[in-house]
């Protein structure tokens, strides 16, 4: 735990070791979703330079758009679910809210 917190998390010792174990893994679960968020934007400036350069060599009149190059992985993602799983925990936390405002 120490090497990701130091080395990867950029954590100082005090910070380290006044944290949580709770706390450390949502800590690391954000830098990875950040991390990810970093590489897919770019991914996607790389899909739209490419497309700008080849769009130019095309006749006039025809282009391509960025999903016509390659469609990346997060984006095939089925979003109803994730809709799904959201609605339900935002449920759950308005019934906890009213259940406090009721005590």
């Amino acid at each position: 735990m120490e090497s990701i917190a130091f080395g990867q998390l950029g954590m100082g010792v005090d910070e380290f070791y006044d944290m949580l174990p709770k706390h450390f893994w949502n800590k690391l679960d954000g830098f990875y979703k950040l991390e990810n968020i970093r590489q897919q934007q770019e991914w996607e400036r790389v899909r739209w330079s490419t497309i700008l350069q080849l769009n130019i060599q095309l006749p006039k009149g025809k282009t391509l758009k960025p999903k016509d190059l390659i469609e990346f992985e997060w984006e095939k993602k089925d979003n109803k679910e994730e809709f799904k799983k959201l609605k339900e925990k935002a449920e759950y936390v308005k019934k906890l809210h009213e259940h406090k405002l009721k005590k």
